[in-house]
């Protein structure tokens, strides 16, 4: 591969991943903040792209750290609690949740104003919705350039019309912000960030972008590892474009009108504005594009999960299985789903960040991590599970009154940064800083006796799961 084909097979993966990051929310949130914050829309908009837009990516580095993305990475953290974190964040990012509500989101933005609440559209829409993505992801091997080459670009330049339109023939807000937004905006937006959850979908892709890296010729070690980041920080780097260009939308729309209820009402009203009927259409073509790449993503990411899980089910088998519950799920309606999905979200959320400050840190940490994985982790989960049963409603609010920052969603932070430090003592004092440690190999033993119960993920998804530095040496040669 010459370094002309290296350069653009990344660029498009980065591509990729954006359209797979940048789905209805992502569409919608930035412009809301704009609304709100008035004059404090920059520096809330920084806060929001700190965390909604670096966390995102940070979390690719650390899934880049495993050759095999978080089916590697949950075994630094054991087995079956890895396993149950995995089942958890594929199926609530998955059929049950994301991938129906990618469908139900494009529809209400695109043709929902037209057809009314008509059952027979949505189910006509979603047909097609689902048969489109389907069909893409049963291909595997050109997925990604189906949507970086095709899709992504048709994204941009719809994004960049708007965009641009809005911002050279319209005023910003020159009011002043909502609550909130007036004392801290920079603080609220980074929070604003922090409840995308898109750090959890970082996990989930890292699966797709990995595999397909790996497929287009890039050697596992050092070379899968540096190519893997580059990807989230291209993806990373049009993430926060597009942010901050939708943010300065919002501001505009404050301006005029102050009073929209949400985000997509708002893009509704500046795509009116400036375009008149046909600003509908541009609206439409941009909300179907950004959630089917989203949709085309996790079909692709949670099929290559449980064809790992379960390989004696074929790979078509899995891609039609998932089309057909997203279809029927996006029929019946999400909002019985949402009352255990947000709780499931919540609870794996900590854990994720957690994972993602350990994989990280543990590329720069000679030697191995054994116990920084597993007490910091596991602390998180504890308050990540605190948070799920109080956004289910089981647990009143006198949690937040009673551990530090958990009125803000943090409580797990702190506890879990003092078990990481913790961690690290116990591995240097137990002599693991200095010795290399092989997690495929203990993953390939202890997956033989699972494997015929449909317990153990594939071999072929756990090939090779060591920290990228301890592959540099014998990877080197191979890479230059």
């Amino acid at each position: 591969m010459n370094s002309k084909t290296r350069v653009l097979n990344v660029l498009v993966t980065g591509l990729a991943l954006f359209a797979m990051f940048f789905g209805a929310g992502n569409l919608i949130f930035p412009v809301m903040i704009g609304v709100e914050s008035g004059v404090e829309q920059v520096p809330a908009t920084i806060g929001f792209m700190l965390t909604g837009v670096l966390l995102p990516m940070a979390g690719m580095i650390a899934a880049a750290t495993s050759s095999s993305g978080v089916l590697g990475i949950i075994e630094r953290i054991s087995h079956y609690p890895g396993l149950v974190f995995c089942w958890l964040i594929f199926l609530s990012t998955g059929m049950l949740y994301a991938i129906p509500r990618t469908a139900a989101a494009s529809f209400s933005m695109s043709f929902q104003a037209s057809t009314g609440d008509s059952h027979l559209a949505l189910f006509i829409y979603t047909l097609v919705f689902f048969g489109i993505a389907g069909y893409l992801c049963l291909n595997p091997r050109n997925v990604l350039d189906r949507i970086g080459g095709i899709l992504t670009p048709a994204l941009l330049i719809l994004l960049a019309v708007i965009i641009i339109t809005a911002v050279a023939t319209m005023s910003p807000s020159e009011a002043a912000p909502i609550e909130k937004y007036a004392s801290t905006p920079t603080l609220k937006g980074i929070f604003d960030g922090y409840g995308t959850l898109d750090a959890i979908a970082s996990f989930v892709f890292g699966v797709v972008i990995i595999r397909a890296l790996r497929q287009k010729g890039f050697q596992p070690g050092r070379q899968l590892f540096g190519v893997t980041a580059l990807s989230g920080v291209i993806a990373a780097f049009f993430l926060g474009l597009v942010y901050f260009g939708l943010s300065m939308v919002g501001s505009r729309v404050g301006r005029l009108n102050p009073d929209v209820k949400d985000g997509g009402e708002g893009l509704a009203f500046a795509a009116q504005h400036l375009f008149g009927p046909a600003g509908r259409v541009v609206l439409g073509a941009i909300a179907i594009l950004a959630c089917l790449t989203t949709a085309i993503g996790l079909v692709e990411a949670s099929t290559q999960f449980f064809r790992g899980l379960f390989p004696q089910i074929s790979r078509p088998v899995w891609v039609v299985l998932h089309v057909i519950i997203s279809l029927a799920i996006a029929n019946l309606g999400l909002e019985a789903l949402v009352n255990v999905i947000v709780p499931v979200m919540m609870f794996c959320y900590p854990i994720t960040i957690m994972l993602v400050v350990t994989c990280i840190l543990d590329i720069f940490i000679p030697g191995h991590m054994f116990w920084a994985y597993r007490l910091s982790v596991w602390v998180a989960g504890i308050f990540g599970l605190f948070d799920g049963l109080k956004a289910a409603g089981v647990l009143e609010n006198w949690i937040d009154t009673t551990i530090p920052l958990a009125s803000l969603g943090l409580g797990w932070l702190i506890p879990s940064l003092v078990m990481l430090v913790l961690g690290l003592i116990i591995d240097i004092a137990q002599g693991r800083m200095k010795q290399a440690y092989d997690y495929d190999a203990v993953a390939r033993e202890r997956n033989q006796s699972l494997v015929s119960a449909g317990l153990a993920f594939n071999e072929d998804e756990l090939d090779e799961v060591a920290k990228p530095q301890e592959n540099a040496t014998e990877k080197s040669d191979s890479d230059n």
